[in-house]
């Protein structure tokens, strides 16, 4: 598990980005982000997140599992 930064998130359509600590960034979708964060969600949170090193669409990597960051 790792920290990343909510760059975008968009809960209309499901999907969002994160931005890693080397500054790459990675896709998420909805279904991937723990049930009690979905509405709390904000861009700038801190989220605690899996990564898989498989290319979305235009970005190198993709989040498994996303986890608003508490501490």
């Amino acid at each position: 598990m790792e920290r990343a930064t909510v760059y975008r998130w968009n809960i209309g359509n499901g999907t969002g980005v994160l931005t890693r600590p080397d500054g790459t960034l990675a896709w998420f979708h909805l279904s991937t982000v723990d049930l009690g964060d979905v509405r709390a969600l904000r861009e700038g949170d801190d989220v605690d997140v899996e990564i898989e090193n498989v290319p979305q669409g235009e970005y190198e990597c993709r989040a498994t599992s996303v986890r608003r960051h508490t501490g």
